[in-house]
């Protein structure tokens, strides 16, 4: 061979390990842009689910507060199940107004109506709220979660109140009723089984016939008495 066919040799040689490497060079490059998408997807989704999560909890709070703070109310002013209701609903709607804000997800959660949030009052006086919300956390890259649920039971106060009255007063009454009552005694039992809830208890019977209740909030200062 001669030296112009073995330079020719040499040329295209070159020219095919070149194409080799560029080739191989891209083929890397694709596949790890096409890991770090898999990853940033993922991580996508999991941000996505978290807010919406975040989003819940808050809401439940929300919820949680206002039920709280309305039957506060409702036992200073003296108001109704349904003036309750209506003011957490109106709570509840005025966070949503709010609206949630991030820089890299879009939230869009609809008002609560009068079929979307469900207030059920149970036999302690304490109120149970569920319901589903219309929403969408979606990420910028793409992935989305649809509808937040509702779901709050904050502690009992004024019909709470009311009932461990009422209960204080039946097992008053009963223990009048004994050969040998001691209210003391019960007035101590009553104490020690709803100091967990903050309430104070304090029982009288000026002629051992009738019997007063007096049942306190303790952190809210306001009370009950029956009798």
């Amino acid at each position: 061979m001669d030296k112009q066919g073995a330079a020719t040799t040499l040329a295209v040689f070159v020219i095919f390990v070149i194409l080799i490497s560029v080739t191989s060079l891209t083929t890397f490059q694709a596949s790890r842009q096409r890991k770090i998408s898999g990853i940033q997807q993922l991580t996508a989704i999991d941000l996505t689910r978290a807010t919406a999560s975040t989003i819940k909890i808050e809401l439940d709070k929300t919820l949680e507060t206002a039920i709280t703070a309305a039957m506060y109310e409702a036992g200073v002013l003296g108001e109704t199940r349904q003036w309750v209701e209506t003011h957490v609903r109106a709570y509840l709607e005025n966070r949503i107004d709010m609206g949630w804000f991030y820089s890299n997800l879009i939230v869009a959660v609809r008002p609560d109506n009068e079929y979307s949030l469900s207030l059920k009052w149970l036999p302690d006086g304490s109120v149970q709220a569920s319901g589903y919300l219309n929403a969408v956390v979606q990420h910028v890259l793409g992935p989305c979660v649809y509808g937040i649920s509702l779901d709050a039971s904050p502690p009992p106060r004024f019909e709470r109140i009311k009932k461990v009255a009422e209960l204080a007063l039946q097992q008053a009454g009963d223990e009048l009723d004994k050969l040998e009552p001691n209210l003391p005694a019960l007035q101590d039992d009553l104490n020690k089984n709803y100091a967990c809830e903050g309430l104070d208890i304090e029982l009288w019977s000026p002629d051992n016939i009738s019997v007063s209740v007096d049942v306190t909030d303790v952190f809210g200062a306001r009370k009950v008495i029956l009798g």
